[in-house]
């Protein structure tokens, strides 16, 4: 299913993939005391682009590995309104 060349298929996978990665690093954070030089990359105002870094993976195997152009723009579309919201 993945393995699509489609632009919605882009989106999605560009929308969904952040914003899993955003639940989790914001339960890591719950369980890490403040104050510590743990907790520093787990601010709440460090947590959204965090999370927007996994989009580097999916943006360089749909351009570079699988050669899916639109799959790729979509990742990379969702990738900068999600920027632009932040």
């Amino acid at each position: 299913m993945l393995k699509k060349d489609n632009f919605i298929l882009g989106v999605l996978i560009g929308l969904i993939l952040p914003v899993a990665v955003f639940g989790l690093l914001t339960l890591v954070a719950h369980f890490i005391p403040t104050g510590t030089t743990w907790a520093r990359p787990f601010e709440p105002d460090r947590l959204p682009i965090l999370s927007l870094v996994i989009n580097v993976i999916p943006i360089r195997r749909y351009f570079v590995t699988y050669k899916f152009e639109k799959t790729g723009r979509g990742v990379l579309l969702a990738t900068f309104i999600l920027m632009a919201l932040f």
